[in-house]
């Protein structure tokens, strides 16, 4: 067991965080009711899907559907509320009054196909609508933003009416007058006010070195997958120093709620706190570049632990990641290589060990508070 000294040495930062929001989410019928209270929102849809990613200053929205009409024309809709804590309880079709909420188009148009069903990927970049605002000022905080979804019916698509068939695809009340057009379909994008953490995450590697501390590494990426009480990690990274043996140490926080301002090294102290071996090492190739995967259980350790007791829940846990050098790769040796690429101290005897990269993924979130 390694000094806790040391331990903090490996996270003696507050990382700044690069993790994209991420989670998933499905349609459900939209009942036509008067008046109009959240209970109209019925059961999901059968083989739906969307999930959306926070980006620098936007979303992106990826999606599929089922039970729609076949080859009728359906547009999406945004529900935007840029302040989710000027909702009353939790958002809803009520609020849609509230401070900095906003209907827009979300730049979708299609016709579904002879199933009834449909996919699509909407990018929303805040001040800059795709087309129709019907209400607000459209998005401008992607950060915070709640978003919810509706998919609107616009009849047969008019395959014989080109000029018709776009205002379908593009306007609210496209082909309305002469198709009955409904909205038919609901989404809510959020998590209830809660504290969750994302089911898919990306971020970049960043850069250790004080005089560079969190420059992005160049062509790195880390992906995050969680299901069935594990999580799935892979990813690649770049700048590494060539035939240089590394491992990659896995920071758990299981339960980031009870972190204090964000997880960071001042939260090693939570009983819920771990570091391990992620399961990871590897020689850096003649470019300096890895590609790595893994797998985290619940319960289960790859190998050495530094503090605590590994994973205990996968649904919730921030991962941040840390990078390590073990010096040059003793390939002639195999006993000192296999401590290289897994233990921490593999090689330090020999070679200074130094953390080199590091990201955060999986993070937790929460609607903020205002500024």
């Amino acid at each position: 067991m390694i000094r806790f000294p040391v331990l903090v040495a490996l996270l003696a930062l507050s990382f700044p965080s690069l993790a994209l929001a991420s989670d998933d989410f499905s349609f459900h019928e939209f009942v036509q009711a008067d008046p109009l209270p959240t209970s109209m929102i019925a059961d999901p849809i059968d083989d739906s899907e969307i999930e959306l990613d926070r980006i620098s200053h936007g979303v992106v929205i990826e999606a599929e559907t089922s039970g729609l009409t076949p080859h009728y024309a359906y547009t999406v809709w945004a529900l935007v509320f840029n302040d989710p804590a000027a909702c009353e309880n939790e958002c809803d079709l009520y609020d849609m009054g509230a401070n900095g909420f906003a209907a827009l188009w979300t730049g979708v148009g299609v016709v579904a196909n002879e199933d009834g069903e449909a996919d699509f990927e909407a990018v929303m970049f805040e001040g800059e609508p795709a087309g129709e605002i019907l209400m607000g000022p459209g998005l401008v905080d992607a950060r915070r933003a709640e978003i919810h979804l509706i998919v609107r019916s616009h009849g047969p698509a008019a395959f014989g009416n080109p000029t018709v068939l776009n205002d379908q695809l593009t306007t609210f009340a496209g082909g309305c007058d002469v198709f009955s057009c409904e909205d038919v379909q609901y989404a809510a994008l959020a998590s209830q006010g809660q504290m969750v953490a994302a089911k898919r995450d990306k971020a970049s590697f960043q850069d250790f070195a004080p005089a560079t501390l969190g420059e992005i590494i160049p062509d790195s990426k880390m992906k995050l997958k969680r299901k069935n009480r594990k999580i799935r990690l892979s990813g690649e990274t770049t700048s590494l120093e060539a035939g240089h043996a590394y491992t990659i140490w896995a920071v758990i926080f299981n339960l980031p709620k009870d972190c204090v301002d964000g997880c960071n090294a001042d939260d090693l102290n939570l009983s819920s706190s771990s570091v391990i071996w992620s399961g990871i090492g590897f020689v850096a190739d003649e470019d300096g570049e890895a590609g790595f995967k893994t797998r985290l259980k619940e319960g289960s350790f790859p190998g050495e632990i530094l503090l605590g007791a590994g994973l205990t829940d996968a649904a919730t846990a921030e991962i941040h990641l840390v990078v390590r050098g073990h010096g040059p790769a003793a390939l002639d040796n195999p006993g000192m290589l296999e401590a290289q690429t897994s233990t921490f101290m593999g090689g330090c005897e020999a070679h200074e060990c130094v953390d080199v990269q590091f990201a955060v993924i999986g993070q937790a979130m929460e609607p903020a508070d205002d500024d």
